[in-house]
């Protein structure tokens, strides 16, 4: 029998929702839409493509015990699912895009080129506040707690930069029935 994950799920359900609200962002549909693992994400497309421009991310930051009454926080003890006991993760879902960047000459771009980039960047981080409250709508449905963390912006770095906003996400992974064990 194999082991089933309940984080994968949640994880991709919020990749979508993020990935839907981009097409009506300032810098449009994003060129690569991806479950990434491990602690950090390459940037490996901040500019342009056919589909659009840059690069949309949920990572699983961390995984960790915690209680429905002590949620975000972390536990240090793991309790059973029927004393409201449960897990805790940390998500964070995130778009890189291009970004205007020194001329030839080595001249600064123009304010209202930094005014646009500025304006891109901030319309996706609305895209992301509008995929978390779209993605999880109430506290308590389907059985998860959810919380909103920090918005951070990332960079500028050779041309690219973006932001983040971390997710809190509280769930239940109930052990199985001994009887439905082989």
């Amino acid at each position: 029998m194999a082991v089933t994950d309940a984080v994968m799920p949640l994880a991709e359900r919020l990749l979508n929702c993020l990935c839907a609200q981009l097409p009506g962002t300032v810098g449009g549909a994003a060129c690569r839409c991806c479950v990434y693992p491990g602690a950090t994400v390459p940037v490996d497309h901040c500019c342009g493509c056919e589909e659009g421009e840059g690069q949309a991310w949920v990572q699983v930051r961390r995984i960790y015990p915690t209680t429905a009454a002590r949620f975000p926080q972390p536990s240090t003890t793991l309790e059973p699912c029927d004393a409201a006991g449960g897990w805790g993760m940390e998500l964070v879902m995130g778009v890189y895009r291009c970004v205007s960047v020194l001329d030839d000459q080595g001249n600064p771009p123009s304010c209202a080129d930094v005014f646009d980039d500025a304006e891109k960047l901030l319309s996706d981080a609305a895209a992301m506040r509008q995929a978390l409250a779209c993605c999880f709508p109430y506290t308590g449905n389907d059985g998860l707690d959810v919380m909103a963390g920090e918005y951070t912006p990332m960079g500028p770095d050779g041309g690219c930069a973006g932001g983040q906003q971390t997710v809190y996400v509280r769930f239940t992974e109930c052990c199985p029935d001994p009887e439905d064990t082989p």
